[in-house]
């Protein structure tokens, strides 16, 4: 299946890249977030595959994807950062920050107790700091860490917590919404552009937002690049893409 094995190919440059990172340390060499950074850049141009993105590519992302390498070394190869001096847990202090509020807000449902952690862990929250935290749990639902129920639930708690934000929300959640009705796409739950609608403004409602669904066109270039083009992709693409014409009346 195409969309398990795009998913294993960019999985492996991850645990390729801290591989990498974990010989050096071993080395005795210092290991920085940008050397990290660079390291996997190449590692993921070696197996031809893109970074986890949306449809803008552009250099931040490959800082963007440390959240994925964390995910990765903590939750899947359950790797003890401490064992390395300290060295893994510096690279990752931002990751490791994101990771505690993340447990919060899956713990936590009020949300001016889930505001007052996050201002404490982040100090001044905007748009940018916030987005991470989305992504921190896209990324976790993508490497099948959390199931859709628990990841809208966890989003649906920040956008509970931070009101005066819910205008710039729509934005910071295409990507997921993207990303989870992808899934659904590849694994052929969704098979028209009737249930491609239906389905991302369900969960757009089940995130607490009154509207601001990504476009069709947008989803199905984020699963393209997420899951690769299977022949359920390339279907839903071409009736969102070209719809059939009405006859006239």
């Amino acid at each position: 299946m195409i969309e398990a094995s795009l998913k294993r190919t960019r999985l492996k440059a991850y645990i390729n890249t801290i591989a990498s990172a974990v010989a050096e340390i071993e080395a005795g060499n210092t290991v920085s977030r940008d050397w990290i950074v660079g390291e996997l850049r190449k590692t993921l141009k070696e197996a031809r595959v893109e970074p986890f993105r949306g449809i803008k590519h552009s250099e931040e992302v490959y800082e963007k994807e440390l959240i994925s390498l964390y995910i990765v070394a903590a939750r899947i190869l359950r790797i003890p950062l401490r064992k390395f001096g300290k060295a893994l847990e510096e690279v990752f202090s931002n990751e490791i920050n994101l990771s505690r509020i993340v447990a919060v807000l899956k713990k936590n449902r009020e949300p001016q107790s889930i505001r007052t952690t996050i201002e404490n862990h982040l100090g001044a929250v905007d748009e940018v700091s916030l987005s991470k935290v989305v992504r921190y749990v896209t990324t976790e639902y993508y490497l099948d860490l959390v199931d859709e129920n628990e990841a809208v639930r966890t989003i649906g708690n920040i956008i509970k917590s931070f009101p005066e934000f819910e205008d710039r929300f729509s934005r910071m959640t295409k990507f997921f919404v993207a990303i989870v009705v992808g899934s659904k796409i590849v694994s052929n739950e969704i098979k028209s552009k009737m249930e491609l609608e239906m389905c991302k403004k369900a969960i757009t409602i089940n995130l607490g937002l009154r509207g601001g669904a990504p476009s069709d066109e947008y989803i199905i270039d984020v699963a393209r690049i997420a899951y690769g083009s299977d022949k359920n992709l390339r279907k839903l693409s071409e009736s969102v893409r070209n719809p059939p014409r009405r006859n006239p009346t």
